[in-house]
């Protein structure tokens, strides 16, 4: 299990803002039409606590190759801007479907949590071959940059 100090040492190592502030953007609508004291009461629910728990203790050991992936992406033109472009198309979209999609969300996140605690295992290899394809990318990009000077 990674400890807090070697995950913090990841995070100071990488800028995730381009991949964060997009994502922040694309899910606010459904985040602010949630009902209030949503979070508080799927909380007390002791199946929905326990999936959390196995989650987080899941996710734990491969927290820094994750913050290492998010950063190939944030370095990544191809990816940030294929992130850009998606924002700018489902934000709109999000905003028109939230009240909608937050009546699904709140019956569906005790399963979906659930659901999210057991593929857990099969994240590692998941995130080694998606960080191997974003490293291939930028080596390209890198690459491109020294032939064709801007």
């Amino acid at each position: 299990m990674a400890d807090l100090i070697e995950i913090l040492d990841e995070l100071e190592k990488v800028n995730l803002a381009p991949i964060l502030v997009p994502a922040l953007k694309m899910s606010d609508p459904l985040m602010g039409s949630l009902p209030k004291g949503f979070l508080p009461s799927m909380l007390s629910r002791r199946e929905t606590r326990n999936s959390l728990i196995k989650t987080v203790e899941g996710l734990s050991p491969i927290m820094p190759d994750m913050i290492r992936f998010l950063g190939h992406i944030s370095e990544s033109k191809l990816a940030t801007g294929f992130l850009s472009l998606s924002v700018s198309i489902s934000t709109p979209i999000m905003k028109l479907s939230a009240p909608i999609v937050s009546k699904l969300v709140v019956p569906l996140s005790g399963p979906l949590l659930g659901l999210v605690s057991r593929s857990v295992p099969i994240l590692p290899s998941l995130i080694k071959g998606m960080d191997g394809l974003v490293r291939a990318e930028l080596l390209f990009e890198r690459g491109l940059k020294r032939v064709v000077p801007s």
